[in-house]
């Protein structure tokens, strides 16, 4: 059922190219770029390690920064992909697809980023966000590549209260505020993982030396923020994908809870009443 949903997704999103360079899509350059579905709005900084720094949902702002770093080898720092070069970036903001890809191409190295934007009814509190991140090897020589996902979330505009959890090496749960984010990465598993408070993540992805995360369980609540790491071997001429998932929704607040609690007990009880009134006749 996932291979048949990526399929559709990777047809639906080549019909909107074909359309979009019918129609006209929008080429942009070193600028805030903007996609809209829905109940939801996404915003990409393609020209800083801002990144993705806007997800608004139903008028709320989920999200405070999520970018991309990498490293070649296992000495030195990383560097964020928009120092590779100036980015090459389309939007596409068509009806049923909503899709910013970005390209960054240096010495024979290019990352291509692609966002999907698929927001939900209005007052729903869900949206989706389909993510491929395309790292091709031109150099000339095989790369020790280290790729790094850096996300900091405000779920239901807070940045405190946010308890990040690992469920495995492939999806991680965010809690906060009422509000509920899960990433899926489809493929392939990441190497490593590591939560925690603001700004620790960031700072060791900026300090000039490398990193390895710590694959630990989990941070919270606090302000929290979240990585994950990829290490492979990408051969000249070769490429690595990754695929993933984020899907946002709206925790049901206690009292609903507790309303859906009452509801099902009344319906016990009343089967019980039922079952004995059946005995009894």
């Amino acid at each position: 059922m996932m291979k048949l949903q990526k399929y559709v997704r990777v047809l639906t999103i080549a019909l909107a190219v074909v359309a979009a360079v019918a129609f006209g899509a929008v080429q942009a350059q070193a600028a805030n770029l903007t996609v809209v579905d829905g109940n939801s709005s996404v915003t990409v900084d393609d020209s800083s390690a801002a990144g993705m720094h806007t997800w608004v949902v139903d008028g709320v702002d989920q999200m405070y920064q999520q970018w991309f770093w990498y490293r070649i080898g296992s000495t030195g720092g990383e560097q964020s992909i928009d120092e590779l070069s100036a980015p090459d970036s389309t939007v596409i903001d068509l009806a049923n697809v909503d899709v910013i890809s970005i390209v960054y191409t240096f010495g024979g190295l290019t990352i291509e980023t692609t966002y999907t934007l698929h927001g939900g009814a209005i007052g729903s509190n869900q949206s989706d966000i389909g993510e491929q991140v395309t790292i091709t090897n031109n150099t000339g020589q095989a790369l020790d590549f280290h790729f790094f996902q850096y996300s900091d979330f405000d779920l239901c505009g807070d940045s405190g209260g946010q308890t990040v959890t690992f469920l495995n090496a492939n999806t991680v749960d965010q809690t906060g505020g009422g509000c509920n984010l899960s990433e899926t990465v489809v493929t392939p598993a990441a190497s490593h993982h590591q939560a925690a408070g603001f700004a620790s993540l960031l700072n060791s992805l900026q300090d000039g030396n490398p990193t390895t995360l710590s694959d630990n369980a989990g941070f919270g609540p606090g302000d929290a923020t979240w990585a994950f790491q990829w290490d492979v071997l990408i051969a000249n001429g070769g490429s690595f994908q990754i695929s993933k998932d984020k899907n946002l929704r709206a925790v049901p607040e206690p009292a609903s809870l507790l309303l859906l609690g009452s509801g099902l007990l009344g319906g016990l009880k009343t089967l019980r009443r039922r079952n004995k009134k059946n005995a009894a006749a």
